[in-house]
């Protein structure tokens, strides 16, 4: 009977090991500048961009900035990081900052396994 055992045991565990691993994730901290001045509380969302027929991307990275405009991101544990790979970031500032920038960027990056470090320049007004 344990003849029989071990090659089921093999196989199942052949298939489902691979997909224990989940999504890589790399640490991204960063900064949020305008005109030379940290952009503080400003949100910082990295959401994983995928392939052109992937539904499913993964989940986003967010943080907040500081009063220096530093900024960590978390996506399944607190300060952990975003997915490597190819991420649409998203800076929002609401209407109450002080900074005079526009509201809102869009860039695209590259987040790549081990520590990443990203400065993100808001456009004038």
């Amino acid at each position: 009977m344990t003849r029989r055992v071990w090659p089921v045991a093999i196989a199942l565990a052949a298939v489902l090991l691979p997909g224990c691993g989940g999504p890589k994730v790399a640490q991204v901290r960063g900064r949020v500048m305008f005109n030379g001045q940290p952009v503080k509380e400003a949100a910082v969302t990295f959401s994983p961009a995928g392939g052109a027929n992937q539904l499913d991307t993964g989940k986003p990275a967010t943080g907040f900035t500081d009063a220096d405009g530093n900024f960590a991101l978390s996506t399944f544990t607190e300060y952990d990081g975003a997915i490597v790979g190819t991420h649409t970031v998203n800076v929002v500032v609401d209407d109450t900052n002080p900074a005079r920038c526009k509201r809102s960027k869009g860039v695209t990056l590259e987040v790549k396994p081990g520590p990443n470090e990203f400065t993100i320049e808001m456009d004038p007004k």
